[in-house]
């Protein structure tokens, strides 16, 4: 039903329009549900184009995520997204550095249309397909003001502006948007990762530990360093699955690769440190490699052979509980307003369900179900609410899996 053609025109009779600050997976999303139901959008992202930077590597996709997608795709686009998906872990096992078992259980199969992996870069642009004229790039946020017929007015720093009924901040965890609305909201500093990405070549599999292959896996060594591995091989090749969903769409290609993440005590990795944080990525291959002294040789061939350019630094930041704001035309969505430790996996699924959560509510709104201020302050009453959940069990137990069907980790 949310499918359907709902008109793009409010009480006023005049066309209703959403601006949309930020193109990450949650402004992506948000964008495609709001275009599928005909309410018209557009999307402001500060990078030059979606290849401006390196996305990451994997997402693990569970309910409220492929839910979200399914809500707000257009059919081809959600089936694109699980054809080229990744495959699922079938066990959990946690280990110490020289890879003896500790524990281990398998996972039961879980839908493939439900819970699947995904490469960031490839969902960024399958979220892409279809949005040109709607995402605009090079665009730098700087403020908002609301205007004279109750809507609001955004201001980007190459001098345009850009007028709409409601604005989003969706520009992620040094949010702009966040910063004017609510002022007062704090992030925590939890430390950081390391995390790296290691070409699957030919042979690779025959010497990386079945241990370490389609697993949910931990190591962790005396000094508290831990090392975690997931095996990122595509279901189909990207050309196949295009061919038969998406013809017209080009997707950047992705070799297979094991994504690893290495953490460790602050003593050990002292990465809060502002010249830390501006280390390269060889820089951080060479430090995260010095750490693994001792570890199993099968661990440390995983590091070394990594694309070290590719290693980035990923702070832990936690957003601290906010209350629900007054202006009545600005929210936000995602990291944005709930950021939280990636350990658990929460992170995109829970942007993702804002944004089919915020679409419901605007379909209410253009369909005068609901006054715009009280269908966005039913979003931002929820959203707030399992948000701020999901940040504290992030934070609580940031290595803790949410259980699939059957209290399967996904």
């Amino acid at each position: 039903m949310l499918g359907r053609d709902v008109g793009n025109r409010g009480r006023s009779g005049r066309t209703f329009r959403v601006l949309i600050v930020g193109g990450g997976i949650g402004g992506l999303c948000l964008a495609q549900g709001l275009k599928k139901s005909r309410i018209e959008v557009a999307v402001y992202e500060r990078d030059e184009s979606a290849r401006f930077r390196g996305q990451g590597y994997r997402i693990s996709i569970k309910a409220d995520g492929s839910g979200a997608l399914r809500d707000c795709l257009p059919e081809n686009l959600f089936d694109l997204s699980v054809a080229t998906s990744i495959g699922s872990a079938t066990r959990m096992v946690f280990l110490d550095h020289r890879l003896n078992e500790k524990f281990a259980k398998p996972i039961p199969p879980l839908a493939e249309d439900e819970f699947f992996g995904v490469n960031r870069l490839t969902l960024r642009e399958i979220l892409l397909a279809g949005l040109e004229g709607v995402v605009h790039f090079g665009k730098t946020f700087e403020r908002f003001e609301p205007v004279e017929d109750g809507r609001v007015r955004a201001y980007f720093a190459d001098g345009t502006t850009a007028t709409g009924d409601l604005l989003v901040g969706a520009d992620g965890t040094d949010s702009r948007v966040r910063a004017l609305l609510v002022p007062d909201a704090g992030l925590d500093e939890l430390g950081a990762f390391i995390y790296g990405k290691t070409p699957i070549t030919p042979g690779a599999l025959e010497w990386v530990p079945d241990a370490l292959v389609d697993s949910f896996n931990r190591m962790t060594g005396p000094d508290g360093v831990s090392v975690s591995v997931a095996t990122c091989i595509k279901r189909q090749p990207l050309a196949c699955a295009t061919a038969r969903f998406a013809p017209d769409l080009f997707l950047t290609e992705v070799q297979d690769y094991l994504a690893w993440m290495l953490n460790a005590p602050s003593a050990l990795l002292p990465l809060a440190r502002e010249e830390s944080r501006r280390a390269d990525g060889p820089a951080l291959h060479r430090l995260a490699l010095g750490m693994l002294e001792g570890w199993h040789p099968s661990v440390r061939r995983i590091v070394e052979e990594a694309d070290a350019a590719s290693t980035f630094l990923v702070r832990l930041r936690s957003a601290r509980p906010v209350e629900r704001w007054q202006a009545s035309n600005v929210t936000l969505l995602g990291d944005a307003i709930h950021t939280m430790s990636p350990g658990r996996g929460e992170g995109a699924n829970t942007a993702l369900r804002d944004a089919a959560l915020l679409r419901r509510a605007l379909v209410d709104a253009v369909t005068d179900r609901v006054p715009l201020y009280r269908a966005k302050a039913r979003y931002e009453t929820e959203m707030l609410r399992y948000g701020f959940r999901a940040v504290a069990d992030s934070r609580n137990n940031p290595f803790a899996p949410r259980s699939g069907p059957g209290g399967s980790p996904v």
